[in-house]
């Protein structure tokens, strides 16, 4: 339409267009490079980048990434400790939070709070990210990490019924010998928790 009829429609009908362009366009990249990165994983070609990496860092990058709807929500970040160490590929990490993030997005109605805490100690670092949406039923909590497996969720759209988004998250963390989790955030909504290694500050004498 655009190519054809640029001429006969209006700046706000060009801009509305554009955005859905944009959208549809920045869901089809995510969607490959999660299905590149889930078959790598399964089929044990990818290559582990394992360093010390600040978790306030790894948080701020991911939520650079999250889709242009998150000016919809109410996002908030809290750190139990701004100098939490983890040994993680950082770019898978980050790959994590924002599929979880984006997640929490797309399932929440505009104006959703979704907060994301980082805590942990020595040995294990856990991050959580909670919203306060509908939630997701005890029937789905398990199934919901399968790949192409599709909720009931009538938030959803179509498009969301490939469900590759969390079957990557659980890939992701498992190969950091981690785990992740969904429970039910009270009084209503979902908090998806996950856990990766602790990392440790190397002293070069």
């Amino acid at each position: 339409m655009l190519l054809s009829d640029l001429e006969k429609l209006d700046s706000d009908t060009i801009r509305q267009m554009c955005g859905d362009i944009y959208d549809d366009s920045a869901w089809l990249t995510n969607l490959v490079e999660n299905l590149l990165a889930v078959t790598k994983i399964k089929e044990g070609r990818m290559e582990l980048k394992m360093q010390p990496h600040l978790i306030e860092e790894i948080v701020s990058e991911a939520l650079q990434h999250i889709s242009r709807k998150q000016e919809e929500h109410i996002i908030t970040v809290h750190h139990d400790n701004e100098l939490l160490l983890a040994k993680c590929d950082a770019r898978l990490i980050i790959q994590v939070i924002i599929n979880l993030v984006d997640n929490a997005i797309k399932y929440t109605p505009a104006g959703s709070h979704i907060d994301i805490t980082t805590t942990g100690d020595q040995d294990t670092i856990e991050i959580r990210i909670a919203d306060n949406g509908a939630g997701v039923p005890d029937s789905e909590k398990e199934k919901i990490f399968e790949m192409f497996y599709s909720g009931s969720n009538p938030i959803a759209d179509c498009r969301r019924s490939l469900g590759l988004g969390l079957s990557l998250c659980r890939s992701i963390v498992n190969v950091h010998r981690g785990a992740i989790t969904v429970s039910d955030n009270q009084p209503a909504g979902t908090i998806f928790t996950f856990t990766i290694p602790a990392g440790e500050v190397e002293v070069h004498e």
